[in-house]
């Protein structure tokens, strides 16, 4: 796996992300691969940022802790950066400023000082320059051609400067592969485009981090798509008004964090009680309370899949990649109107705010899933059974102002009329009904399974969900040994799968981004099946592929 691993850190403020999402832009147009981790604190000013590219031959799509070549614009650039570099890395700083003996000499000053070191940076790592330029007309037209041009010639100032100092530092060429149908994006943008291919028309949201960029994004493509979107005032007001477009005939979304999921549990509760169809995208941050709110977590998985008073089914997903985040959008619009019930989706930091390049999804458009009654048999004064007992658990509903369709519906338990009750038949009749989703939902023939990734059988299975997949997965060539069960769908849990998936495999372990091993938990609570041994990780970063590989080489012989 030949790669490539590029860092540029700084203060805040210093255009940072802008210079790494360039940077992956030129890898990507070079024909390579890229994946873009950024970090950065919860400060309105200051604070230090990193963007990180890896640029590898092949879809790498984890970061990775061993750096190749580091871009340090102050000293903490260096300095915070200690435990990533070896002999092998470069390391460019400015050293008349910032005096470092690990560092190469890099005058990089004034604000175009980024620019400078994006020209450098494409000599050392046997990148065209003519991308670049292409890149930075792109990115700074709207400036002017003044600032192009500028832009242009500090490019290759960088880059002549290196290729004069440094010709013996530069890196081996890595091979180019076919790249042309590779996009790059984020989770978060795979997610929007999954939901509106899945026929999502009304997205509302307060921003909170990591799913604020999903708000942003849902709005530029607002005109594009005939959308609604609407950034609400907290995240009470986010799920009420999704209900609302949802009770009209709507397919609605919300975005938000754990602190604003815990604001919305009463209206998912009304969405339980009244099957109003509701999708929720829940991206994870370390919490309690305020808690880390830009880095990255796990910690939310059995909050979603209990959250809000007594029970009621609900799907929660969890995808792990680009291409999944784009069919949970994708399908959990689908899922929420055939059932009639909410769809959580769990992201995290990592996933959400993270760049990969994937393939072009798949342009099929699902066709829109619509459970309205025909009523046209039935006198428009006659009360509709709203919530009629079935065998799947689904009762036919209507759209205010659809003749013959005049229902109630509200927070209260209630017959099949929508009429409140308190009667004991009346209140187990809805309830059983309610639960007979389950059995209709796990019969879906677009359910999302566990997968078994690696060889049939190994020494070691490690066990984990969502975003620790790319992590995982690319450990997994230094692991030949050991393969992997992914869960991209965690509630109803799928026991049946599960169980098939862990015949004839030796020992196992989970892994998680969380201090609790809430999957271990879960896997326990449903099958009776206990896994005792856990690489837990919750310090707000993500895991890395190194850290998978040292943690399983315990257990090969």
């Amino acid at each position: 796996m030949a790669a490539l691993n590029w860092k540029i850190a700084g203060a805040a403020g210093e255009g940072i992300k802008i210079a790494g999402l360039i940077m992956s832009k030129v890898a990507l147009r070079s024909g390579y691969f890229v994946n873009g981790y950024t970090e950065y604190p919860s400060l309105i000013r200051g604070g230090h940022n990193t963007y990180q590219a890896l640029i590898a031959e092949t879809n790498l799509t984890a970061p990775q802790i061993k750096l190749d070549l580091l871009i340090a614009l102050n000293s903490d650039g260096v300095n915070l950066h200690l435990n990533e570099i070896d002999d092998h890395t470069r390391v460019l700083a400015n050293t008349e400023l910032y005096p470092n003996q690990r560092a190469l000499n890099l005058p990089m000053s004034g604000m175009m000082k980024n620019t400078f070191a994006l020209g450098a940076s494409c000599f050392f790592l046997n990148l065209e320059l003519t991308s670049l330029n292409e890149i930075l007309k792109e990115s700074f037209g709207r400036k002017g051609e003044a600032v192009v041009t500028e832009n242009l010639a500090t490019a290759k100032l960088g880059f002549d400067f290196a290729a004069k100092n440094y010709a013996d530092k530069k890196f081996p060429k890595l091979i180019p592969a076919n790249t042309k149908k590779q996009i790059f994006l984020s989770g978060n943008e795979a997610l929007g485009l999954g939901s509106i291919a899945g026929g999502m028309k009304f997205y509302s949201a307060y921003p909170m981090t990591p799913t604020s960029a999903l708000l942003s994004y849902m709005a530029k493509k607002e005109a594009e798509f005939k959308l609604v979107v609407r950034h609400a005032e907290d995240e009470i007001g986010v799920i009420n008004m999704a209900l609302g477009a949802s009770f009209a005939g709507v397919k609605a979304m919300v975005g938000t964090s754990g602190g604003g999921f815990s604001l919305m549990v009463e209206g998912l509760g009304l969405a339980g009680v009244s099957e109003t169809p509701i999708v929720i995208n829940l991206g994870m941050r370390p919490g309690p309370a305020t808690g880390m709110p830009t880095w990255t977590g796990q910690g939310d998985l059995l909050f979603a899949i209990n959250a809000s008073q007594d029970e009621f089914p609900r799907i929660v997903l969890t995808p792990g990649d680009l291409n999944e985040a784009f069919s949970a959008g994708r399908l959990s619009q689908i899922w929420a109107q055939k059932y009639q019930l909410p769809v959580i989706i769990i992201t995290d930091k990592h996933l959400a705010e993270d760049y990969a390049t994937t393939q072009i999804f798949n342009s099929t458009w699902q066709a829109s899933v619509e459970t309205l009654a025909d009523t046209s048999h039935r006198a428009n004064n006659d009360p509709f059974e709203r919530y009629a007992d079935s065998d799947s658990g689904i009762s036919l509903r209507t759209l205010p102002g659809q003749p013959g369709g005049v229902q109630l519906t509200n927070s209260y338990e209630h017959n099949r009329f929508g009429y409140a009750t308190e009667a004991a038949a009346e209140r187990k009749t809805q309830v059983d009904k309610r639960f007979k989703k389950v059995k209709t939902v796990m019969a879906d023939p677009d359910r999302l399974k566990p997968a078994l990734y690696g060889p049939k059988e190994a020494e070691l299975t490690l066990v984990s969900w969502g975003s620790n997949k790319t992590t995982i997965l690319q450990a997994l060539p230094e692991l030949p040994e050991v393969n992997f069960i992914h869960f991209p769908w965690v509630w109803p849990f799928p026991q049946k799968e599960f169980g098939e998936l862990i015949k004839g495999q030796n020992r196992f372990a989970t892994v998680e981004g969380n201090s609790q091993g809430q999957l271990n938990r879960l896997i326990r609570q449903e099958t009776g099946f206990a896994i005792k041994d856990q690489l837990l990780k919750y310090d707000g970063r993500p895991i890395n592929p190194e850290e998978v590989t040292a943690y399983a080489r315990q257990f090969i012989k």
